[in-house]
């Protein structure tokens, strides 16, 4: 339960001046955040609220090229196809029977969907039909080539290459540790990977070892490279990580999140960058790259999030919850915040 009494918090806070340093360093930035854990931000409602259209969980969302549809993948295994514009539903393809683990468009009318149990799937959606198939033991994460010509896909330890749509392998990678993320430079020369023993690496196109980055204070999630390819950004406990690759420099940012931020996303122009949160919230931010100030904060979920991503052109946005919702935005509207809750004076 979060602690919304300053007086406490405080007391808390000096008390652990008084111990070693290691623990004022771990215990601090927790503290502080859940001094502001009550603060009646106001937030923007989404302009497409699709409430529990995935039973106990939306996993994965992927825009189509044109911007036009989102995919989007639950718990349960089901896929689901809706239109950004009004939110209709306009397919739903079952053949999965896992929790969606990677959704990836080859073009406006192929999709690729793997699950936690390793089955993954090329779908024609013009006949709802599974045109290749592939199983692995298991996919953790996915991550499609700017050219589409191939896919990355996290197995365990293991990265695999395949071939697209034939799905037939090409080349892999053994990490030595499990996978959290993976990612695919937009000129595909690159491929960053993340594990659980704390590492970021850089492979090329073939998966060979280019070398490690700087490591984090925490785990990163969802990779993503600037669309110039200098910059590599991640989610980590109440920070986002970003690594200078030119400098090959790590920066730790804070954030508004009290817990994980599970998702991150970085705008076609490189100017925004999108944060989601998990553990302890839910809250969805715009943030600007350069400044790292909140542009936009838009309305959390009522359980913990799992995917935020930008569309292809930068004018929407969407989120995907535990509670089984997507919301969308439309950036190009006014921003118009409101404060979600009435404030009780105890």
């Amino acid at each position: 339960m979060l602690l919304c009494r300053s007086g406490r918090l405080t007391a808390m806070v000096f008390a652990l001046i008084a111990v070693r340093r290691p623990l004022l360093q771990v215990f601090l930035p927790i503290l502080v955040s859940l001094l502001t854990a009550c603060a009646p931000y106001q937030t923007q409602p989404p302009d497409i609220d699709l409430q529990r259209v995935h039973p106990a969980g939306a996993h994965r969302l992927a825009f189509a090229p044109s911007g036009k549809k989102l995919a989007s993948g639950g718990l349960h295994g089901t896929v689901r196809v809706w239109s950004v514009e009004d939110g209709s539903a306009i397919l739903s393809l079952v053949g999965h029977t896992a929790p969606i683990r990677g959704l990836a468009w080859l073009d406006q009318q192929r999709l690729v969907s793997a699950d936690r149990s390793g089955q993954i799937l090329l779908w024609d959606l013009s006949s709802s039909r599974i045109v290749h198939s592939l199983q692995l033991n298991a996919v953790h994460n996915l991550a499609l080539a700017p050219e589409r010509a191939w896919l990355l896909v996290i197995e365990g330890a293991r990265l695999h290459k395949l071939a697209l749509p034939s799905l037939q392998a090409i080349a892999q990678f053994d990490a030595g540790s499990p996978l959290l993320s993976v990612a695919v430079s937009h000129d595909a020369s690159r491929v960053a990977l993340s594990s659980r023993d704390g590492r970021v690496g850089l492979l090329d196109a073939d998966l060979n070892s280019l070398g490690e980055l700087p490591r984090p204070s925490r785990d990163a999630l969802d990779l993503r490279f600037s669309p110039d390819d200098t910059t590599l950004l991640a989610g980590g406990w109440f920070r986002l990580l970003v690594w200078d690759l030119q400098q090959l420099r790590l920066e730790e940012r804070p954030t508004e999140h009290l817990g994980k931020v599970v998702s991150v996303d970085i705008s076609p122009d490189g100017e925004r960058w999108l944060s989601l949160g998990r553990s302890t919230d839910s809250n969805f931010r715009l943030i600007d790259a350069d400044t790292n100030q909140v542009l936009r904060r838009f309305q959390a979920h009522d359980l913990c999030g799992w995917q935020a991503r930008f569309s292809p052109d930068g004018r929407y946005a969407a989120s995907a919850a535990e509670d089984g919702s997507i919301h969308i935005y439309d950036l190009s509207r006014p921003y118009r915040p409101v404060v979600p809750y009435a404030e009780f004076d105890d």
